[in-house]
């Protein structure tokens, strides 16, 4: 559906995209994620025609979109602050676009009313935009571009200025509204949850280059880069040693804690310095004494637990001074892990599999990593 081939941008000489090359899927939602300033918005302009390129193409459907004027492009943009018009109805304010096609009024009005009755805005047909909530504008403004038929919806950072509540029931209707009209849509946000609960697949955008592209679970679960793993969720960091491997198994000698078993498919060569990242959901805590056979098992103790509602986040001592979280469902702990206290031993227990190996980096080495 959408192919990038080799984009870059620069203004001035301050490059701002790197020879991207992207492609996204019909009736696909694919999101950009990325840090303020890495280049997302610009990649969007370009796409819709508002910016030309440096160098690269871009193809919708097959044909090179690159020198096509914004008008012919088959691209919706929904913009941050919506851009609709205060002093035209709801109504007015979707039928713009065909009306400027000359689209009978009666066709208009058909299809105007469809779209309301799927967005749930029938009853605010004839209302003003000062007159409707944050969630109302946003469904008009997708309203509005849907009429048009793209094949492609560029929607940038589409949420940010509603509040979290809002923004998680309007990502539900975004994304209902994308199957009803199989539209593809091409997301743009520095919001970590709103990309992964929303996407098939994700976009991590650094400095105007792709690092990597997969599903949620897969950035998630198989991070190709610390920053990745950092980015995208709190993580726990351990630096070691690699002892050993057989297979895909892998012995790290970490010094204030012991050996631990990592999975991995890459080989990885004796004493090769490295950084264990883990998440703090991934991780088992108890406050039995620590068996000495299990693998992956290791002493701490409790400094501070804070409730979290449906969850609590422990922090653990290490024996070297670092902190270790933990993110434990509440519903998953018994009363006497609730009870526990500060001071309290712990039993960590770390799942092989849920560990991320990464050659390690002397610029952080030693530095306590914040969750």
């Amino acid at each position: 559906m959408l192919v990038l081939e080799n984009i870059s941008k620069s203004f001035g000489d301050k490059p701002v995209i790197d020879y991207l090359s992207l492609e996204i899927s019909d009736k696909e939602i694919f999101t950009l994620l990325g840090e303020s300033g890495c280049g997302k918005t610009t990649l969007l302009r370009m796409i819709a025609g508002f910016e030309t390129p440096d160098l690269g193409k871009v193809f919708i459907e097959g044909k090179d979109m690159t020198s096509t004027p914004v008008e012919k492009r088959p691209v919706g943009f929904i913009f941050q602050n919506y851009a609709l018009f205060g002093h035209l109805s709801v109504y007015d304010n979707i039928a713009v676009g065909p009306r400027v096609r000359s689209v009978p009024e009666g066709e208009i009005e058909y299809f105007i009313d469809n779209l309301l009755d799927t967005l749930r805005l029938k009853e605010l047909k004839y209302a003003r935009p000062q007159d409707i909530s944050g969630g109302e504008k946003q469904r008009v403004a997708i309203a509005r571009a849907i009429i048009n038929r793209p094949k492609v919806l560029l929607l940038d950072e589409p949420f940010s200025a509603l509040d979290p509540g809002l923004r998680s029931s309007l990502r539900e209707e975004m994304a209902e509204a994308q199957r009803s009209f199989g539209i593809t849509f091409l997301f743009v946000t520095h919001d970590q949850e709103e990309a992964l609960s929303l996407s098939h697949r994700i976009g991590i955008l650094k400095k105007g280059k792709l690092l990597q592209i997969g599903t949620p679970s897969e950035l998630y679960q198989s991070p190709n880069s610390r920053y990745i793993a950092e980015f995208l969720g709190d993580v726990n960091r351990l630096e070691g040693i690699v002892d050993q491997q057989t297979g895909n198994r892998v012995w790290v000698v970490v010094d204030y804690i012991g050996t631990l078993v990592c999975e991995t498919d890459r080989e990885w060569e004796r004493n090769t310095p490295v950084d264990l990242y883990i998440r703090p959901e991934c991780i088992l805590l108890s406050l039995k004494e620590m068996s000495g056979g299990a693998s992956n098992e290791f002493g701490g103790i409790l400094l501070k637990k804070i409730f979290l509602g449906s969850a609590s986040r422990y922090e653990v001592a290490l024996k070297n001074g670092e902190s270790f979280s933990v993110l434990i469902n509440n519903n998953q702990t018994n009363e006497s892990f609730l009870n526990s206290r500060s001071g309290s031993k712990i039993s960590v227990l770390l799942d092989s599999r849920q560990i991320f190996m990464m050659p390690s980096d002397p610029l952080i080495k030693g530095k306590s990593l914040a969750t």
